[in-house]
């Protein structure tokens, strides 16, 4: 009798390479003490983080009748319905930073046994934002764990994390989709209202690529879509080298939410990413088709923008004045 080959993440989407890479060694309970999950923002880390800890919990395990995780069994229910006391989440919340303190606080926690199950995980949100401080404090942990202890760090640039914590947990990367997959994602979507389905071509393309993107476009409307629109006029002038107007642009029409503007800014590196694969014949993540001036732009003063718009989103992300950064983002100071 052939034998079937059991189902791992199901229900996730694409993210073969993810699934391939940690299939193996969940099926087998072989499973890293700790993983680095990296992708943008709404590219499913948060559902991906979720379903490792749904499998390593998982009552049905070692049952290859089983998918993994089985989604059905109490430890399943229990982390998909965010009740599992052995999943802890540290967060930045509303602050611009993970500091040392909140660090201090899950050392306090590590060697209090699981209390449902034989593990017990550590899930770290926006691991790019703990302080340097913060991320020396966990790398003893991380490097010498209780056995029961997982941790899972999820960022959207694992680069910034210090090369000693990279150097203990592999990294695992998130899958960007196509345009094309995600308009019929969207389109396979139930009870959208006619203004949804008309936003479905923008959203698909204006989502970096990611699925959560695209799904908040179509249930947040026009007051999402607008951010998308700022950065796509910022673009224009940054790439024009109107200067002035640019400047204008920054007092004027600049979120006045720190995130918003962190969000602006990793637009605007989708849009700069775009050129680049216009130019070696790549899909496009940002723009429906590359407008004419874009493609005139340099490879050299892309690469430029690029590197300046990520040092802006780190400056913005550790407390810097909004205009100040953005002012020196388009004096290329």
């Amino acid at each position: 009798m052939e034998q079937r080959t059991r189902e791992v993440f199901p229900g996730l989407l694409g993210n073969e390479k993810l699934k391939n890479t940690l299939s193996a060694d969940f099926a087998a309970g072989k499973s890293a003490h700790a993983y680095i999950l990296e992708g943008p923002a709404g590219s499913g880390k948060r559902t991906i983080a979720r379903l490792i800890c749904q499998a390593v919990l998982c009552a049905h395990r070692d049952h290859a009748d089983h998918p993994l995780p089985c989604g059905i069994c109490p430890s399943c229910r229990k982390i998909a319905g965010n009740n599992s006391v052995d999943v802890l989440t540290v967060s930045n919340g509303d602050h611009a930073a993970i500091g040392v303190e909140a660090i201090r606080q899950l050392r306090e926690t590590l060697y209090v046994a699981p209390n449902d199950g034989d593990k017990k995980i550590y899930i770290i949100e926006n691991a790019h934002r703990m302080t340097i401080q913060a991320q020396n404090a966990l790398l003893l942990s991380l490097e010498e764990p209780p056995r029961y202890v997982m941790f899972l760090l999820l960022t959207e640039d694992a680069a910034a994390l210090l090369e000693t914590v990279r150097s203990r947990a592999p990294v695992i990367k998130t899958e960007l989709f196509s345009p094309e997959f995600i308009t019929e994602y969207l389109n396979g979507q139930k009870k959208l209202t006619p203004v949804q389905k008309e936003r479905i071509p923008a959203a698909a393309h204006l989502s970096g690529g990611s699925i959560g993107t695209a799904l908040n476009l179509l249930k947040n409307g026009e007051s999402e879509l607008s951010l998308y629109k700022k950065a796509e006029e910022f673009s224009s002038l940054l790439l024009t080298g109107k200067t002035t107007d640019a400047l204008v642009w920054v007092n004027s029409s600049l979120p006045k939410e720190r995130e918003k503007t962190r969000e602006l800014l990793t637009l605007l590196r989708f849009a700069l990413r775009d050129l680049l694969a216009a130019k070696k014949g790549g899909d496009f993540l940002f723009f429906t088709d590359i407008p004419d001036y874009a493609r005139r732009v340099s490879v050299r003063r892309i690469l430029e923008l690029s590197e300046a718009v990520v040092r802006a989103e780190n400056d913005i992300a550790a407390n810097g004045s909004q205009v100040t950064v953005l002012t020196a983002l388009v004096c290329g100071k």
